[in-house]
């Protein structure tokens, strides 16, 4: 019994992490097929937004080397922020050939959800000046291979805080390593870690108060790897504010 109750509080702990691990789709680290297009206009500018609750991807430092996912890959947002390397199968067809460069490869972190391939398969739209750099923008849908790949982000993980006194609604984002978060916990400087569940995209919710109390956060990524971001934010904190970490996974 007291091993069932162990592991029963184990699985409940995980919260988000429980939900849904990360598929081998999501997670391979030898390259897969799929396919890929392009969106968002030539400067990018037309991929803000999207399902990922990231905005707009230039505020956020994600600039163009963004993509929208199939949810095959995306898992209705779960895998938001994961990074992937992509390329033209350039053996593929005589057509890839004529259009695609040979040994050209991009690395993106995932924002947004799109429609899967024309028959099922998993599909990027890249933005355009990721897509052409591994392919003539006439190609316009090409066959892919993909793997998973470590984020590398600048500085560290932030944190931005929305809501009211009575519900807090963060969006975390600029996450290396691993880059997906699959489930978090906030406290207060006086209060006990508070299990938050995922709104949205990668904004995640509590209903604790916690206003006037300096903040710490508990981020776990879809790997399983978790760490503590103690005193991120102030007492004086302010909602409609973004707070970083001094460190990063």
């Amino acid at each position: 019994m007291n091993l069932i109750l162990s592991t029963l509080f184990l699985i409940l702990s995980l919260d988000g992490l429980s939900e849904a691990g990360e598929s081998g789709a999501v997670s391979r680290t030898t390259f897969g097929d799929a396919t890929a297009t392009f969106y968002g206009g030539t400067d990018a500018a037309g991929t803000a937004g999207g399902s990922c609750g990231y905005e707009n991807p230039f505020t956020r430092g994600y600039g163009v080397t963004t993509a929208a996912l199939s949810n095959s890959l995306l898992s209705d947002g779960l895998n938001c922020g994961a990074c992937f390397e992509v390329k033209c199968n350039f053996g593929a067809s005589d057509y890839t050939r004529k259009y695609c460069y040979n040994g050209k490869s991009v690395v993106i972190t995932s924002t947004n959800l799109s429609p899967p391939g024309l028959h099922g398969e998993h599909h990027f739209d890249l933005t355009y000046p990721m897509f052409t750099q591994i392919s003539n923008m006439i190609a316009g849908r090409i066959p892919v291979q993909y793997r998973r790949v470590p984020c590398k982000k600048q500085g560290g993980i932030k944190f931005n805080i929305n809501g009211n006194p009575y519900f807090n609604l963060v969006l975390v984002y600029n996450v290396a390593g691993g880059g997906n978060v699959y489930a978090m916990a906030m406290k207060g400087g006086n209060s006990a870690w508070c299990t938050m569940g995922r709104n949205w995209g990668q904004n995640w919710q509590s209903s604790v108060k916690l206003t006037g109390q300096g903040l710490s956060f508990r981020v776990t990524l879809g790997s399983g790897k978790m760490l503590v971001f103690n005193n991120v934010a102030p007492s004086s904190w302010q909602f409609g504010q973004t707070y970083q970490a001094s460190s990063n996974f």
